[in-house]
């Protein structure tokens, strides 16, 4: 069911936002806008000698990602591995990537959202070990 329109003349169910402080750049954040600061070491040793893919486990796919299902050697943990491509229509988006990392810091202590487990970064890919 859709909610009706308010009155044009009743001004209580409409907000205007003349200046607000949280649409301001602040720390952490890029002049796009984007968050840039984040607190996860970024490895740059090579992903499989830590994890193994479980063959034929693709988790999922989207235009510029693919999730697959990882174990970790050292725990035997399985994982979720996004795999993001750094460059998508001969952009650079690894600031795109960074800003995805910084809001799954910032929603770690949400219940509904996966952890993220650690971030390794290749030459042409950056790849998210996320919590299955």
């Amino acid at each position: 069911m859709i909610p009706e329109c308010p009155l044009a003349g009743d001004t209580r169910s409409r907000t205007r936002f003349l200046h607000s402080p949280a649409a301001e750049p602040s720390q952490g954040r890029s002049v796009s806008g984007l968050l840039s600061e984040i607190k996860t070491t970024i490895n740059n040793e090579p992903f499989t000698d830590h994890y193994t893919i479980i063959p034929g486990k693709e988790l999922g796919r989207g235009k510029f990602a693919v999730v697959r299902k990882c174990v970790e050697k050292c725990t035997g943990h399985e994982y979720a591995a996004k795999f993001m491509r750094k460059r998508r229509k001969g952009q650079d988006c690894r600031m795109e990537i960074i800003h995805e990392i910084a809001v799954l810091e910032l929603a770690t202590v949400s219940p509904r959202v996966v952890n993220l487990h650690q971030v390794y970064e290749m030459t042409s890919e950056m790849v998210l070990v996320l919590e299955l």
